[in-house]
C-alpha cells in the first residue's frame, strides 16, 4: 500500500516443526519449547515445502512506511514520521504472536542508472540488517521492490506504462540481480516479492498491453533470481498480478504465472501476492461514514441505533467469501500459495467517541475474519502496518514505546490465523470511555467561496493550537497570508444552556457571494447523549432558524455542528445573505453531563 500519512493477552508464537533438510521437508528452527522465538542462523539448510509453509508463515505483519518511505524520491525510512526501525521493535512484533514480517523497500535514488545500475552498498546493508532483525526472532521475512513502481512518486521508474520498456527490464533485472546476490545465501525464511501494486494508477480494468508488460517482469525476476545460485534456487518467490488485485488476477484479464523451470526443489517454490482491502470505503476512505462492517456491524446498528450511512453497503463476509474460494480454486489448490500481502481497516473510532468500543470491536472482527478465512484456505496473511495511530491510522504497535495500540485486533487476528477460525472476533467487546473535561468551549467556522477562513479549533495547521486561529485569514497575492481584522466571539460552556458563537467586523459580501462552508466546532467529545436545539443563524440583523442541525464528529471525535458545506449533499440548504459586518450562531444544548467532570 502507498500511504503518505502526514502523512487483550498476547498469543505465544506457534510452535512449528523441527529443522529438517532437503527441499520439501519443512519446520522452524527457531522456535523453543516454550514458544518464545530464538535467534537462527541465516545460512542454515533449512527448507519448507508446500504442505506446510503456510500454517508456518501463520499471521504476517508489514513493517509498512519505513524502508519504502521517501520525499521527492530520496528514501529516508524516518521521512514519513516513523523512527528508525530496530531490533526491539521487531522483537515486540514477535513477541505479540506475529511469525512473518514483510519489509516493503523502495530503491529509488540509490540506484545508479550511470554505473549500470549500482545500487548504494549502504542501502542494501541496512536492508539486510533489518532482515537480520527478523532472522533474530525466528520470524519468516519477505522483501520485495515497493515504491519504485508508482506513477505518483517523484524518480518512480518501474512503470508498467512507461515509455521506454527496455530500460525499465534492463534496469529491473539488474536491480534484482544485486538484492538476490546480497542474499542468495539466506534460508527458506527469506522470500523474495517482485513487486508491490504495480499498475498504471488508474483503477479501471487492466490495458492489455500494460499487463502483458507486469507479466514480463514477473518472469524476469524468477529467472533473475534462480540464474543467481546458491539457496536462490529453491527459494519461495512471491509475485502479484494487476495491482495485487484479487479480481484482476483470478479473472480473465491477461495475468499470466511467470515459469519456473530452473527451480532445484522438486516441487513449486511459487506463490501469489494479493491485497485486501475491501470495502474501501470502510478499509480506507478517510471519513467517518461507513465505520460498520458485515454481521458484527449489523449487529451494532440493530443493538444501538446507528444510522444505516455508518454500515456498508456491500463487500461483506459472502463477498470476500467467494474471492477467497476463487483463489483458492485456481492457486492453492495446484500448489501456489497466496499471501494476503495487505489487509486491514482505518482506525475511525472518532465518529461517536461513546462508541469507540463497539467500533474498534468490528475493526478486530475485520481484521480476524480476512485472517481466520485466509488461514482456513491456506493462504498466509499479513496485515498493514503504517506506523501511524490515532485517526485513520493502520498502527498496531506505537514504534517509539514499542507498546500495542491495538491489543484486541491483535490478538484476534492471531487466535483467527492459530484456528482457523474467521469468527474469532465475533465476541470481541471493548469497553469505552469517555473523557470529561472541567470546562467546554464553541467556536464558529467559516470559509467562503475565495477560502476567507478560519478551520475548526482541532485542525493542526491553522487552528487553536496555531498564531492563525484567533483572526479571519484571507488569502493575498502568492498566498500571502492577510488578517483581515475581524474579530471573533467563543463560548464557555459550564453546563447546559444557551450560546452563541461569532464573528464580526468584517464585509464577506465584498469579495464573495456565498459561504461554502459554515460550522461549529468544539473542544469535547460528542456523545450520542448531547442534543442542540435551537439554532439560529444570524447575518448581520437576519435571524434564520435552523430545523435539524447536522450533529457530527469531527476527525478527534468532538462536537461538530454543520450547518453550511457545499462538499456535503446531504445537507440542507440555508437561505442567507452574506453579512456585511458580523455573523452570529446561537444554539442551545443538554447532555452536558455527559463530558462535563462533576
Amino acid at each position: 500500500m502507498f500511504s503518505w500519512k502526514k502523512l487483550l493477552a498476547l498469543a505465544s508464537a506457534a510452535v512449528i516443526a523441527g529443522l529438517a533438510t532437503g527441499c520439501g521437508s519443512g519446520g522452524d528452527s527457531s522456535s523453543s519449547a516454550d514458544g518464545e522465538s530464538e535467534s537462527m542462523a541465516y545460512d542454515s539448510d533449512f527448507t519448507i515445502g508446500v504442505d506446510e509453509v503456510a500454517k508456518a508463515m501463520g499471521a504476517g505483519w508489514n513493517l509498512g512506511n519505513q524502508l519504502e518511505a521517501n520525499s521527492g524520491g530520496h528514501v529516508d525510512e524516518t521521512v514519513w514520521g516513523n523512527p528508525t526501525v530496530t531490533q526491539e521493535l521487531i522483537s515486540a512484533v514477535a513477541e505479540a504472536g506475529f511469525t512473518t514480517v514483510r519489509v516493503p523497500v523502495s530503491y529509488l535514488d540509490y540506484i545508479d542508472d550511470e554505473n549500470n545500475y549500482t545500487i548504494d552498498a549502504t542501502w542494501l546493508d541496512r536492508v539486510e540488517e533489518v532482515v537480520q532483525y527478523c532472522y533474530n526472532e525466528g520470524l519468516y521475512v519477505i522483501i520485495n521492490i515497493h515504491g519504485d513502481g508508482y506513477n505518483s512518486i517523484n524518480g518512480g521508474w518501474f512503470l508498467v506504462n512507461g515509455e521506454d520498456q527496455d530500460y525499465i527490464c534492463e534496469k529491473y533485472e539488474a536491480v534484482w540481480t544485486q538484492i538476490a546476490d546480497r542474499f542468495k545465501d539466506y534460508d527458506e525464511h527469506l522470500i523474495f516479492e517482485s513487486m508491490n501494486e504495480e499498475s498504471d494508477g488508474t483503477y479501471t480494468d487492466p490495458n492489455p498491453d500494460y499487463y502483458a508488460n507486469l507479466n514480463t517482469y514477473n518472469q524476469i525476476f524468477v529467472d533473475t533470481v534462480r540464474a543467481s545460485g546458491s539457496k536462490n534456487t529453491h527459494r519461495w518467490l512471491l509475485v502479484p498480478g494487476w495491482n495485487t488485485d484479487i479480481n484482476y488476477t483470478v479473472g480473465d484479464y491477461g495475468f499470466e504465472m511467470p515459469t519456473d523451470e530452473n527451480c532445484t526443489a522438486d516441487e513449486s517454490r511459487m506463490m501469489l501476492s494479493v491485497h485486501y482491502y475491501t470495502p474501501w470505503d470502510y478499509c480506507g476512505e478517510e471519513d467517518l461514514k461507513t465505520i460498520l462492517w458485515g454481521a458484527y456491524g449489523t449487529e451494532m446498528k440493530d443493538t444501538y441505533g446507528f444510522p444505516a450511512m455508518n454500515l456498508a453497503k456491500w463487500g461483506d463476509e459472502a463477498y470476500l467469501d467467494d474471492l477467497f474460494q476463487q483463489l483458492y480454486d485456481k492457486f492453492v489448490s495446484n500448489d501456489i500459495p497466496v499471501v494476503i500481502g495487505e489487509y486491514g481497516c482505518i482506525d475511525k473510532t472518532s465518529a461517536y467517541p461513546d462508541f469507540s468500543g463497539e467500533i474498534q470491536g468490528n475493526r478486530a472482527y475485520f481484521n480476524g475474519y480476512v485472517a481466520g478465512k485466509a488461514a482456513s484456505m491456506g493462504m498466509i496473511p499479513v496485515y498493514w502496518d503504517n506506523g501511524y495511530n490515532g485517526v485513520y491510522g493502520f498502527g498496531l504497535f506505537d514504534r517509539n514505546t514499542l507498546e500495542q495500540t491495538q491489543p484486541e485486533i491483535i490478538s484476534t487476528i492471531i487466535e483467527a490465523v492459530k484456528n482457523q477460525d474467521p469468527q474469532a472476533g465475533m465476541d470481541v467487546r471493548i469497553e469505552t470511555t469517555v473523557e470529561t473535561i472541567e470546562e467546554a468551549h464553541a467556536y464558529l467556522g467559516i470559509q467562503t467561496e475565495v477560502f476567507t477562513f478560519r478551520n475548526s479549533c482541532s485542525d493542526a495547521e491553522y487552528g487553536i493550537d496555531t498564531e492563525y486561529f484567533n483572526t479571519l485569514i484571507k488569502w493575498g497575492e502568492n498566498d500571502e497570508i492577510i488578517d483581515t481584522g475581524a474579530t471573533f466571539t467563543d463560548a464557555t460552556i459550564t453546563e447546559d444552556g444557551t450560546y452563541s458563537v461569532g464573528v464580526s467586523g468584517y464585509d464577506f459580501s465584498s469579495d464573495s457571494s456565498s459561504l461554502n462552508m459554515l460550522f461549529v466546532s468544539t473542544d469535547f467529545a460528542f456523545t450520542n447523549d448531547i442534543d442542540v436545539t435551537d439554532v439560529v443563524v444570524k447575518c448581520d440583523d437576519t435571524e434564520i432558524p435552523v430545523d435539524n442541525p447536522l450533529l457530527i464528529a469531527d476527525e478527534n471525535g468532538n462536537l461538530y455542528i454543520e450547518l453550511i458545506n457545499i462538499y456535503n449533499t446531504d445537507l440542507a440548504a440555508l437561505d442567507y445573505q452574506m453579512p456585511t459586518d458580523s455573523l452570529t450562531i446561537t444554539f442551545t444544548i443538554s447532555g452536558m453531563e455527559s463530558v462535563l467532570s462533576a
